[in-house]
């Protein structure tokens, strides 16, 4: 870290890197109410680039989840580095709302100078049906808006506004504990936005639409998943090419030895997918590391720990 700061002197970079190298690669932080149940947290929610299926769940009523996503590959692949921020809150049992805004920083490791700023924004929402139509199944019905801004890199977006309304349903197996099938319809519609960008090797370059199947099965403190799907633009878009991915992934609640008896839930996440369209065979992998935190709790500890020193 030394060498680091010799070599880079602007204080916002600096503290940039420092954050990075020391942090995680995908941590969420701080719920304004206290942690879900212990047997909802103990299941499989979702982890963007590892489990990106949004299942039929919501944020505990009232709380507030705080996100930061640091792309630790961009210090390899890219001249900048890509730190999103955002928050997901509960509104009522069944409701949630997600926010998102990404930035942009030079970090200053490879050659180029992009510069900074932020380079795309996204919000949504989704409800959720408990048993719905009287059935096994839960369902969720959710909109996300994905909208690039300013003037970033080219390669950061594809230059295209997203507007992604889904519909997800879920099962338990009545037979297999722990295991959770699912189902997914997804309409991505794009609109060219004023700002510029590229598509990379198989990204659909009109509106298209994503049906997707897999399962989740927990087995504490392990969760195995799947996530298969075809996407089509021949219905919607103006051209007609099919993409088929698969995308097997693995997660482990972490135990407390290697989390500094942290009273929060750490989830150490792999994941591989695999595409074939007519770009060829595109391979992604990725691991994520997601430290869940309660703000409440640490409040209430403070408190303690004050009212016991004044004493």
């Amino acid at each position: 870290m030394a060498m680091l700061a010799l070599a880079y002197k602007q204080p916002a970079r600096l503290f940039l890197i420092s954050l990075v190298i020391s942090g995680a690669t995908h941590a969420e932080m701080g719920r304004m109410l206290p942690l879900q149940d212990p047997e909802d947290q103990r299941a499989m929610h979702k982890i963007s680039g590892i489990f990106d299926t949004d299942l039929p769940k919501t944020e505990k009523k009232g709380s507030v989840r705080f996100i930061m996503h640091p792309h630790m590959g961009d210090f390899i692949r890219r001249s900048y580095v890509r730190l999103p921020l955002g928050f997901r809150w509960g509104v009522n049992d069944h409701v949630e709302m997600t926010a998102t805004v990404e930035p942009y920083i030079e970090h200053g490791l490879r050659r180029g100078s992009p510069g900074n700023g932020i380079g795309k924004v996204q919000f949504g929402g989704k409800y959720v049906y408990r048993r719905w139509l009287q059935t096994d199944y839960d369902a969720s019905v959710g909109l996300n808006v994905r909208l690039p801004v300013g003037a970033p890199p080219l390669d950061m977006t594809d230059g295209y506004n997203h507007y992604t309304p889904s519909l997800v349903l879920s099962r338990l197996s009545p037979e297999t504990p722990g295991l959770r099938y699912f189902f997914s319809g997804t309409a991505d519609l794009m609109a060219k936005s004023s700002v510029a960008g590229s598509f990379r090797q198989n990204d659909a370059h009109s509106s298209s639409l994503i049906f997707g199947t897999g399962f989740v099965l927990d087995r504490f403190p392990y969760h195995y998943m799947l996530e298969t799907g075809l996407q089509t633009t021949s219905l919607i878009g103006r051209d007609n090419q099919q993409y088929v991915f698969v995308k097997p992934g693995f997660a482990w609640d972490l135990p407390r030895r290697l989390t500094f008896n942290s009273h929060g839930r750490w989830l150490f996440g792999l994941s591989i997918k695999i595409t074939q369209g007519p770009d060829g065979t595109r391979i992604d992998g990725g691991g994520k590391i997601r430290g869940d935190f309660s703000l409440s709790r640490w409040w209430r500890g403070k408190r303690a720990a004050s009212a016991a020193a004044a004493k």
